[in-house]
This record gives structure tokens, sequence and C-alpha cells, in this order.
């Protein structure tokens, strides 16, 4: 069999099923990747996933070789495949595991996975729930500026908003934060849930007739409202956490009574977990390199946690007593993500866990393979 696929197929839930029954097939699989996209005008990254020896003796013992090749006149090289897979071990998965693994060298997978199922590293989902960000219909008529809301007069019917994740750069968003945020994006998220239209000013039902001009009240989201225009499941969460992830995955304090549109997941802290010392122990290698494995990634190199996965995410709280908070976050906000890292790492991985710093490197490579591998996709084909 020889098949161009997605490279979802390596990452998503909805494919568990068909990455379990492949190795039962076929004795062999060779999974191609690419360092560029191979095909103009889409920014979809693919696989070339051949299998062979499709036999009752290959039922029970598929293994499995992985392939990097910088592009598709790369892959036509004399040789290259069985030069490469010739010196390249064989490869077994585990059922439930997601295919982005296999891009990992053997031992540093090993420790990986053997790390993440001690009992001592629980899953996030032990200590918050993850939720999708608000939901508005049209992002671009329901978050408005600040200026706006005091021109429509929605000022006290609107919620702070956060709707990019670059406006979180550490694991506090604080009201500073926000003040920055709100001179160049719209930051005022219009909640009237509740409202009686006899409180509108003049300027908000302009403004809501405008809206249906435009056609706002046709889209799905709001068609299917009482009133178009309420927009549901608005709260003020405890924490954010990024859904599209550029570098790595940070759980952030909400210090500055915002929401979150759904660019960035909603995170509500269980009661009696210290919410500062959650977020800062969401900063370690282990949790980063994790997020590579269990997430999913596009043409462009942005990496996706949906909350079910983000709730997988191994979790080091039980350890984070030690954690000097602030150091973290004033290291974060210098830029210095290694800095952070370094002193997590010590006090979560080695002190907490009690890993070697061979295993702890081993993780953060792991880490920087997975996340090198992603970022480098470029958008230009052969």
């Amino acid at each position: 069999m020889a098949l161009v696929l997605p490279a979802e197929l390596l990452q998503v839930g909805y494919a568990r099923e068909l990455r379990e029954k492949l190795p039962h097939m076929f004795r062999d699989i060779l999974l191609v990747a690419f360092d560029e996209l191979v095909f103009p005008d889409i920014q979809q990254e693919v696989v070339l996933l051949l299998a062979e020896d499709r036999t009752e003796r290959a039922a029970r013992n598929g293994t499995f070789h992985t392939v990097q090749v910088r592009n598709g006149a790369d892959l036509l090289r004399s040789n290259l495949l069985q030069d490469k897979v010739g010196h390249l071990p064989a490869r077994h998965t585990r059922s439930g595991m997601k295919w982005t693994s296999l891009f990992l060298d053997p031992a540093t997978f090993d420790i990986l996975d053997e790390v993440q199922r001690q009992p001592n590293v629980r899953p996030l989902s032990d200590f918050a729930e993850v939720d999708v960000g608000v939901v508005t219909g049209r992002n671009s008529f329901f978050v408005v500026t600040k200026e706006q809301a005091d021109q429509i007069g929605v000022n006290g019917f609107a919620l702070p908003t956060v709707g990019r994740t670059s406006a979180l750069k550490s694991i506090y968003f604080n009201e500073a934060d926000l003040d920055n945020y709100q001179i160049k994006n719209p930051s005022r998220l219009i909640n009237l849930r509740g409202v009686h239209p006899d409180r509108f000013s003049p300027e908000l039902r302009t403004y809501l007739d405008a809206g249906e001009a435009e056609g706002v009240h046709k889209g799905y989201k709001c068609s299917v409202r009482p009133r178009w225009y309420d927009v549901p499941s608005i709260y003020v969460p405890d924490a954010f956490m990024f859904r599209q992830i550029h570098n790595a995955p940070f759980l952030v304090a909400n210090c500055a009574n915002a929401t979150a549109t759904d660019t960035i997941h909603r995170v509500r802290i269980r009661s009696g977990i210290d919410r500062d010392r959650l977020c800062a122990s969401s900063i370690n290698s282990l949790s980063f390199a994790w997020a590579e494995v269990c997430g999913r990634s596009y043409g462009g190199g942005v990496l996706e946690l949906e909350p079910r996965e983000a709730e997988e995410l191994p979790s080091l709280y039980d350890f984070s007593h030690k954690l000097d908070v602030a150091y973290i976050d004033a290291s974060l906000r210098s830029g210095d993500l290694k800095k952070a890292l370094q002193h997590s790492d010590q006090v979560l991985l080695r002190d907490g866990l009690g890993l070697s710093g061979t295993d702890v490197a081993r993780i953060s490579a792991g880490w920087d393979t997975l996340r090198n591998r992603r970022q480098g996709r470029r958008r230009t084909a052969d």
C-alpha cells in the first residue's frame, strides 16, 4: 500500500483506530515526512505512507520506520530510502499513541513515555478544567475597542477580553498587560444576555441595526440564538491556556478579570489548587514535549491543543511548592524562556521526580526535536 495522506493522520484522535489497525495488517510500515510543504498553494502538511507484506504472520509484529527528507526532489534521489531505512532501528507503537512520537529517537521517547506514566505525574485535568474561549459568531462585531464601547454605550454590558495569544507573555496576565493589549486591539466583548432592550442606548440600537444590515444575524451561530446578539457562555476564567502555539504552551493566571475569545482556551482551577503555582509548574520540558506528542500541527508550523488534549498534559503541580514563581515570571517577561526552564526543570524534574541530568537533557532535546520539526514547515514547494 502506498498513500499520500494529510499529516494529521499522525496526530488526530479520530484517526486512532486507523493507527492501531495498520500494524496488525502489515509487517513493515514506512512514514516519509518532509521539511518543506511539497504541494503549491495549500497549507497542508502531508506524509507518504508505505506498507508491505500483508500476511497473517505480520499481524502482531508490525514495525515502523520514519524518514525525514527535505522535499519531493530529495525523496527521488537514488537509493535514498533504502539507505536511510537500512540504518534505522525498527519501531513499535503503543495502543493509542500518536505517530508524532515516532520522530523521536527510541531512547528519548522511552524516557519521555516512562516519566509521564509515573503515578506522581498527574494529568492537568486533576487540577483544572479546560474549555474553549467565547464563540461569538463574529468577533469583529462583538469584540470592540474600548473607545467603540464608549461610543455605543455598552461599557456597562461589556467585558474585558483578550483574543491574541501573543498578549500572553508569561504565567500572569495582569491589568498592565490588558492596558498594553487594548492600545492596538479590540478588548471589550459585548455581553447583552439578560439585558432588556429598554436599557439599550440609542447608539447601541443603531449598532445592532448596522449589524443586521451587514447580515451578522444570519450567521449560523447567531441565527440559532433566541436573540441573535446574545453571546452564550461568557464567564471570567481563573486562567488562560494557549490553543494555537508557536513555541510552547503556557498556562496563564488571569489577573485582569478578563475573558477570552475562542483563539484562547479558558481554564477553571479546581478547588484547593493554588492557581499561581499551577501556572508556574506548566513551564517545564516534560509538559512542553508531551504537548508536541499529543497536539497537532498544520502546514504553517503552528501547534494546536484542543481542550481534551490540553487536559491530558502531564502536570507536576505536586512538586511546585519550591518553585520561585516571581523568578519564572520575570524570566519569561524578559524573553528568556531557557532561564525559566532551567529553574523549573531543576525543581520539578530533577528534585521532584528524581531524574538524572541525562534524562532531563533527553526530555528537553525531545521537545526541541519535535518543536523544530514543526516550526521548520516552509510555505514553499519544490
